[in-house]
């Protein structure tokens, strides 16, 4: 499956305001006291969306996002909770078109004339239902916001509330801080929405009714287990779907960039990834998580004994995080095809390049987090067509016996002369023709490895017709 790339957003390095959460994010100025800012994030930045500040007593502004998903509003009021509503809009899809927007929502505290900012996120979106539930459960409505943040805090590992989104710029030096975990988390939860025949949108809409119900991201919804296109959902859904989204977006990364699982924060991807999977956040409620990943599977179809021309090895290969696997065939230690698995794959090797004898194949799995599985065998090659004589012919009463002895590196295993079937032991053959014996009389041979030869003798009855050194 394609899986798109990161959506660029804006550092906010020198943006921060004293007293302020954050700076505007990717604005060139800094934020006026008495106003919040930020930027509207789905797939991808949300231009176009009508933004609605609301309080305690209702609206309190109105704005929109400018075509690269921020906006600004002046705020009058006192100490609260404020809800921030993007609704509408579109964001630009990976195919170049402008894909509409849902609603997204977030809630902050505000204090009275200072700035604040923030993402509006699917993350923030969850977490504001799962604040509406609180609240139903009798918290006021900053308790209420600041447990539903502790809840999302603890599985992610950044507070979504604070941390702007940012993708890897494609250096290679970039730390993969608080910003850049929340921006492959956005990244992530798009390609869990698309690998399960699903819009971003719709992975956003399910995750707040299931926190809106119980205050849990565990499946359950007013209308019974919620389900991601085929997949239900439950708590461990949420954190191995999550998880192996991450890692399978990290392994489509650039290169060397900050996000790729082949860049300086490799082991760090590998590490947040586990900490998402096996997270004990109070958002999962009392169930424990499995234990993340496992082994590289890898099965190899039984090889012949011997073989010649093509040899074929074929096999298939699971990952533990669903990232793409790479399969590399060795003989005799030096290697000569590496493919990908799809988990299916397939090696024809071309033995003309080895010697007639029985060569070692070792067949390694390499998955893009440095996970390996190897399988190691024999297989006989010979090339070489069986070489036969006549040793013996011996007229009989109504056919001739003819025998002989035969070479071969595999075994010769059946024959024929005239319709007849060859009667094989170690070395030798032999086999009673019929009266009328043809002359030239033609026997044929098979080896262990399908390698044919045919052998021609003019026959008489007064001599053997090739005999044996």
């Amino acid at each position: 499956m394609k899986i798109p790339k990161l959506y660029k957003l804006a550092s906010l390095a020198g943006l921060a305001l004293s007293g302020c959460r954050l700076g505007n994010p990717g604005a060139a100025t800094p934020i006026p006291q008495g106003s919040v800012a930020g930027y509207v994030v789905s797939a991808g930045p949300v231009a176009g969306a009508s933004i609605t500040v609301l309080g305690p007593d209702g609206v309190l502004a109105t704005t929109r996002t400018d075509d690269s998903g921020h906006f600004a509003a002046s705020v009058q009021s006192l100490d609260t909770t404020l809800t921030l509503v993007a609704s509408g809009g579109s964001y630009g899809n990976t195919a170049g078109a402008n894909v509409p927007s849902g609603t997204l929502r977030a809630a902050l505290p505000y204090q009275s004339g200072s700035a604040e900012a923030v993402a509006i996120t699917p993350i923030t979106n969850a977490l504001v239902a799962a604040e509406g539930y609180f609240q139903g459960q009798g918290l006021s409505a900053g308790a209420a916001v600041a447990r539903a943040d502790t809840g999302f805090t603890d599985w992610l590992g950044f507070d979504p509330l604070i941390t702007d989104p940012v993708s890897a710029s494609g250096s290679g030096g970039q730390v993969l801080g608080a910003g850049l975990r929340y921006g492959l988390v956005l990244a992530a939860l798009t390609h869990w929405a698309h690998a399960n025949a699903s819009r971003a949108q719709t992975l956003t809409d399910l995750m707040a009714a299931d926190v809106a119900y119980d205050g849990l991201l565990n499946g359950a919804g007013s209308g019974g287990t919620l389900a991601l296109g085929p997949l239900p959902l439950s708590a461990d859904a949420y954190r191995q779907g999550l998880a192996d989204a991450l890692l399978q977006v990290a392994a489509a990364a650039p290169p060397g960039s900050g996000d790729s699982l082949s860049g300086p924060n490799a082991a760090a991807l590998l590490a947040y990834a586990r900490t998402l999977a096996e997270s004990t956040s109070p958002l999962f409620g009392t169930l424990p998580p499995p234990p993340f990943g496992g082994t590289l599977a890898l099965t190899v179809s039984p090889m012949p004994p011997w073989t010649h021309g093509t040899l074929v090895v074929n096999g298939s290969v699971t990952d533990p995080y669903g990232l793409p696997v790479s399969v590399t065939i060795a003989v005799d230690q030096q290697q000569y095809q590496t493919v990908t698995a799809t988990p299916a794959f397939a090696f024809a090797i071309d033995t003309s390049r080895l010697s007639d004898a029985v060569h070692g194949v070792t067949v390694t799995a390499r998955d893009a987090a440095g996970d390996q599985a190897s399988y190691q065998g024999s297989v006989g090659i010979d090339n070489t067509p069986p070489q036969a004589c006549v040793s013996v012919f011996q007229p009989l009463v109504g056919g001739v016996l003819v025998a002989g002895r035969w070479q071969d590196l595999s075994g010769v295993v059946a024959g024929a002369a005239d319709g007849a079937p060859l009667a094989i032991t170690p070395g030798d053959w032999e086999v009673e023709v019929p009266v009328p014996v043809p002359s030239p009389l033609v026997v044929a041979m098979t080896d262990a490895a399908g390698n044919e030869q045919s052998f021609s003798w003019a026959l008489s009855s007064a001599s053997n017709p090739a005999p044996c050194p």
